[in-house]
């Protein structure tokens, strides 16, 4: 047991004995072992779909594979790690289990996340307050000062990036305030870390005796919803502050989503997601500060940006009557309002109820998530965008082709898949088309202003059309052979039935035409020709429907 932890913890937590009611079960016994050992309902609920299986039984208190992701995840071992409702719920933890009400102390930055001082008043425990620079900037030298002789000093948070101000902190200056604290719990919360070029510091506090980092999959994975977040530390200090968790912290429910938000497959996803939420955020600032509103705009680390207005009254009042909500934060700044940075409709809204004037121009994107049996498929296309292009379907001359889809169409792809290329490369490339299909029909919306049709393309001694019509009626017609039976991995037979999945998913006609001696040459030229009629087909020609139908 680390001496520190031992020492700073609160008496009761040092003797309770840490809960294992079902952990030494599942260490046992095999996942189909007969469970009569915790007075569930034998009988599952009333309710189906997969994420209904397994509802009647109580889930594990760290579940070992969402553990394990996590602690991938963040780069240290599983013994570091222990996962929590949320971030919260590990500061609620942290806060319990070492401060006893009316003796010890927690120091915290101001202004910064309310969580603390809330957690930190409802223990009972003592608040110091430690103010930011004028600019919101931790001052380490200040922050020492302040705390320097305080007694029962137990916790003492940083948020980097700061919320709501957004500032980040240099991880050497929170390495120095531990140094400097040796006798204190120095606890990072990186709930936005995603969003900044900060490094993160779990990996220090894995073998630290007095750091904990926070870290949270509500922001940059989308499971505000699902509650999911952990503290990382050493062994030690984390087991001892996880006996203040209750028995069964994490329903199961959220587990399987953190799980699926987690699986390797959507990972591209989720960091292209944060790329766009970044770039908007940067997008914005020299919008807002047009605005006659807004006195200052800051932008920092986070999915979100701290506005100073002029009159917050009125604004509050105007907003509420638009239906958009922000948070006003008077306590960082007279006039404070944090903006997260949402969808491109609802920054829009957003621009609007500020009075700047947007843009009138549709973006055109779509995300799918495809998964069967056979195969896992996330992919992300941006018709307005010719980057990035990141595809990994496990095959690489496929990779290769549908690059070429997208480089010579002039939009970006993302796209990953994890299928059962163990038996072969059938149901993956069947599947990517559909799903490059699907995502090409949605991010087209209903189709005004397309051009609609679309191309021959010569390659060497090969020749290739691919005629295109993106008229909501499926149909796919090909004419060409190869001799050679693959292309590395990839079997040409495969050729027709990709266009025909790719029409089918894209509701479009598309005939391909090809004729050569190379199978390599006329294989690139089918898809290089494919991505040309599509750039033609999709590219804006006005606002009028390419139909005299009234629709597509």
């Amino acid at each position: 047991m680390s001496i520190l932890a031992q020492r700073l913890a609160r008496p009761e937590i040092v003797a309770l004995e840490p809960f294992d009611i079902a952990a030494q079960a599942n260490g046992s016994f095999t996942p189909d072992a007969i469970k009569l050992d915790a007075n569930e309902n034998p009988f599952p609920p009333l309710s189906e779909g997969p994420l209904a299986a397994g509802l009647n039984r109580y889930p594990e208190p760290q579940p070992e594979r969402l553990t394990r992701a996590m602690s991938a995840l963040y780069g240290v071992e599983p013994a570091n790690v222990v996962v929590t409702r949320g971030a919260d719920d590990a500061i609620d933890m942290l806060v319990r289990a070492f401060c006893r009400p009316g003796q010890d102390a927690v120091a915290i930055p101001k202004p910064t996340f309310s969580a603390y001082s809330h957690f930190a008043r409802v223990q009972g425990a003592r608040i110091v307050h430690v103010p930011l620079s004028e600019n919101f900037g931790f001052d380490a030298d200040a922050y020492l000062e302040v705390l320097k002789g305080e007694p029962n000093l137990k916790l003492a948070f940083i948020c980097s990036p700061n919320n709501p101000t957004g500032n980040e902190v240099d991880p050497a200056l929170v390495l120095r305030v531990a140094d400097a604290l040796p006798n204190t719990i120095i606890v990072l919360d990186e709930a936005y870390l995603e969003f900044s070029e900060t490094a993160s510091l779990a990996a220090n506090a894995s073998s630290r005796d007095n750091l904990v980092v926070l870290r949270t999959l509500s922001k940059a994975f989308g499971l505000a919803g699902a509650r999911i977040g952990c503290a990382i530390g050493n062994p030690d200090l984390i087991g001892l502050a996880a006996r203040a968790l209750p028995p069964y912290p994490l329903p199961s429910l959220s587990i399987e989503a953190a799980m699926a938000a987690l699986a390797p497959s959507r990972r591209p996803i989720h960091e292209q997601r944060i790329a766009r939420i970044k770039a908007d955020r940067e997008r914005l600032v020299p919008l807002l500060e047009q605005s006659a509103i807004v006195k200052s705009v800051r932008s920092g680390g986070g999915n979100f940006l701290f506005l100073e207005v002029h009159d917050p009254a009125a604004l509050a009042a105007k907003l509420r009557g638009l239906g958009i909500r922000v948070r006003f934060r008077p306590y960082a700044a007279p006039g404070g309002v944090r903006l997260t940075i949402g969808t491109e409709q609802e920054n829009a809204a957003a621009l609007a109820a500020f009075g700047v004037p947007g843009s009138d121009e549709k973006v055109r994107r779509a995300e799918i998530v495809r998964e069967t049996r056979e195969t896992k498929i996330a992919v992300a296309l941006d018709l307005e965008r010719a980057e990035p292009r990141i595809i990994a379907t496990g095959i690489p001359f496929y990779d290769h082709m549908l690059d070429q889809v997208a480089a010579h169409a002039g939009f970006s792809l993302v796209l990953s898949c994890d299928g059962d290329l163990d038996i072969d490369g059938h149901h993956s490339i069947e599947d990517c088309a559909i799903a490059v299909g699907t995502a090409l029909g949605r991010a087209l919306g209903d189709k005004r202003g397309i051009g609609r049709f679309g191309f021959a393309l010569p390659m060497d001694e090969t020749e290739a059309q691919v005629l295109i019509d993106l008229s909501g009626r499926p149909f796919s017609r090909f004419e060409g052979e190869f001799e050679t039976s693959h292309i590395g991995e990839y079997p040409t037979e495969m050729t027709p039935h990709v266009f025909r999945s790719l029409a089918d998913g894209l509701g479009a006609a598309v005939h391909v035409r090809v004729q050569g001696e190379n199978d390599h040459h006329k294989t690139e030229a089918c898809f290089k020709a494919f991505g040309r009629a599509l750039r033609q087909a999709v590219r804006r020609e006005g606002d009028a429907l390419p139909s005299t139908k009234g629709m597509l």
